[in-house]
C-alpha cells in the first residue's frame, strides 16, 4: 500500500516546479489575466509563443511538504521512515488528507482588438491536467504504526487529461460595465478514477483478511485485465498495465463568464465563473472494475507465534472487471472569482482584493488574496500580495507583467519568499504556486485602460 502513497507524494512534490498564483488576477494588461476572468483585456494584441505562451499549474490542500518529509540526518525522509516517531508523522494529519493539482499549458494563442480599441477577441489552444486525491487518516495510521487490522473509509484518487479549444469575447457594455464570455470545446483524452468506500483489514493467524467495497474507472488507454481459473476477469494494481493510448474518449463544452463594473472612476468590482461545463467520456473506451467481495492473501510470516512484519500490499487487491453499460458525464473543476481594485496616486498603484473559490471533488476550496498593484509606467506591473488558504495556511506573492512594443512577459509566484527544503521546495506553504508566459505584442493598445494612465 506504501506504493500507492510513495506515487501520491511524488507526484504532489513533482507539480510543485510551476504552479498558478492568485497575485496574476492583478497584473493589469496582462494576456494571462484574462484567463481568470474574460471581461478582462489585456494591453495589447498578442500572439504567444507555442508552450511558453503560458504554462500554469496551481497545487493545493490541506497538506504540506513538512507533512511528507522530515530530516533526518541531513537528508529528506517520508512519514514511513523509521526514525520519525508515529507521534511526529501523525500529529499533523487530517481526517482527510487531500491533494490536488491542475496544469494549463497553451499551445496556441493570440488575439486583438477590433478597430474601437475596446472590443477584444482571442482565440487558445490548450493542454489542461487534473488530478486529485483523498488520504484518511486511518490509512496513515494503520501503516505507521503496523497494526494487525484497520477500518479505513474513503480513499479517492482521480485524473483527467484534456484538450481544450477556446474562444473569447470581451467588450464595454456601458462606459461602467465590460461583459466578456469564452466559449470551449473539449476533447477529453485520458480519464482514470479510483474510490474505494470502505476497507476492513484484518490480519488472521497466516493471512490478510480484506472486506472491502471500492470500484474505478479509466478511459481513453488501453488495459490489461487478468484471468482467474474460473475464466472471471479481474484487475489488480500490482499487474497493471496501462499498454497503449486509443485515441479521444470523451467530447464536452464549457463556457467561462466574467464581468467588471467601475462603480467610481478609481474603484473597479469583478466577477467571474469559469470552467462551467462537463465532458462526457464514451462507452467504447470505458473499462470498469468493482470490488464487492471479502478477499484473503498469504504470505505473513508468523515465527515462534509471533508476527513478523505485517506488510499489506494494497496492488494486491482485485476488482472484477465490469462491461460498461454506458458511457460517463463529469462535471469540470469549476471556479469562482470576485475581485475588487481601489486605484491612488493617479493610477500607479492599486489595492487589490480577491475571494477565490475551487470545487474539487472532495472539497470546496476558498482562498482570499489581499494585494497592492504598481503600474508606474503603461507597460509595466508589479505586485506583491498575500494569501489566506482555506482558513488553514498563507502564502506571499509576488507578480510582473512586462508589455513594451516589442515582447509580453509575465511571471508569477508564491514560493520565492517562504521557507525552503535544500531541494527548494516550500516547506509549510499548502500551496505552491509559479505562472509564466511570453508573447509578441501586435496592434495598438487598449482603450479600455484608463486615458489619463495611457496617454499623460
Amino acid at each position: 500500500m506504501k506504493k500507492i502513497i510513495y506515487t501520491l507524494i511524488a507526484a504532489f512534490v513533482a507539480c510543485t516546479a510551476v504552479a498558478q498564483t492568485p497575485s496574476a488576477y492583478f497584473m493589469e494588461g496582462s494576456t494571462f489575466r484574462s484567463q481568470l476572468n474574460p471581461a478582462f483585456a489585456p494591453l495589447r494584441g498578442y500572439v504567444n509563443i507555442p508552450v511558453l505562451g503560458g504554462v500554469q499549474v496551481n497545487v493545493s490542500g490541506n497538506l504540506s511538504v513538512s507533512d511528507i518529509f522530515y530530516p533526518v540526518n541531513g537528508s529528506l525522509v517520508t512519514l514511513f521512515d523509521k526514525n520519525v516517531s508515529a507521534a511526529e508523522a501523525l500529529g499533523n494529519l487530517r481526517s482527510k488528507n487531500m491533494l490536488g493539482t491542475d496544469a494549463r499549458i497553451n499551445i496556441v494563442g493570440f488575439g486583438a482588438f477590433r478597430k474601437d480599441h475596446k472590443t477584444f477577441w482571442s482565440f487558445d489552444l490548450n493542454v489542461r491536467m487534473e488530478a486529485e486525491a483523498n488520504m484518511p487518516y486511518s490509512l496513515f495510521d494503520f501503516l505507521k504504526n503496523g497494526r494487525n487490522e484497520a477500518v479505513i473509509n474513503d480513499i479517492k484518487a482521480s485524473t483527467q487529461a484534456y484538450l481544450e479549444a477556446a474562444f473569447s469575447y470581451s467588450f464595454p457594455l456601458t462606459d461602467q460595465i465590460s461583459l466578456g464570455a469564452r466559449g470551449k470545446f473539449l476533447v477529453g483524452a485520458a480519464r482514470a478514477r479510483t474510490s474505494i468506500d470502505r476497507l476492513d483489514i484484518k490480519l488472521q493467524e497466516n493471512s490478510w483478511n480484506i472486506d472491502a467495497d471500492g470500484s474505478f474507472e479509466m478511459s481513453g488507454l488501453e488495459m490489461s485485465s487478468m484471468q482467474r481459473p474460473d475464466g472471471s476477469e479481474y484487475y489488480s494494481f500490482d499487474d497493471f498495465d496501462v499498454s497503449s493510448y486509443k485515441g479521444p474518449a470523451g467530447y464536452g463544452f464549457a463556457v467561462d463568464l466574467g464581468v467588471t463594473y467601475d462603480v467610481i472612476p478609481d474603484l473597479q468590482l469583478s466577477f467571474a465563473v469559469n470552467d462551467l461545463g462537463f465532458i462526457s467520456w464514451g462507452k467504447k473506451y470505458l473499462e470498469r472494475g468493482q470490488m464487492t467481495k471479502s478477499q484473503s492473501f498469504t504470505g505473513v510470516e508468523i515465527i515462534d507465534g509471533e508476527v513478523h512484519d505485517p506488510e499489506f500490499d494494497f496492488g494486491e487487491l482485485e476488482f472484477d472487471r465490469v462491461p460498461p453499460s454506458k458511457g460517463k458525464t463529469e462535471m469540470l473543476r469549476t471556479s469562482i472569482n470576485l475581485g475588487a481594485e481601489y486605484e491612488v496616486w493617479r493610477h500607479k498603484i492599486g489595492l487589490g482584493l480577491l475571494y477565490n473559490v475551487r470545487v474539487w471533488d472532495v472539497k470546496t476550496f476558498h482562498n482570499l488574496t489581499a494585494s497592492v498593484n504598481f503600474h508606474p509606467i503603461p507597460w509595466f506591473t508589479l505586485t506583491t500580495s498575500y494569501s489566506f488558504l482555506n482558513g488553514q495556511g498563507h502564502a506571499l506573492g509576488v507578480a510582473i507583467n512586462a508589455c513594451p512594443s516589442w515582447i509580453n512577459f509575465f511571471l508569477a509566484t508564491d514560493m520565492l519568499i517562504c521557507s525552503h527544503t535544500p531541494q527548494f521546495l516550500p516547506v509549510t506553504s499548502t500551496s505552491m504556486n509559479v505562472t509564466l508566459g511570453i508573447g509578441v505584442p501586435i496592434g495598438r493598445r487598449s482603450h479600455r485602460i484608463p486615458g489619463e494612465y495611457l496617454y499623460r
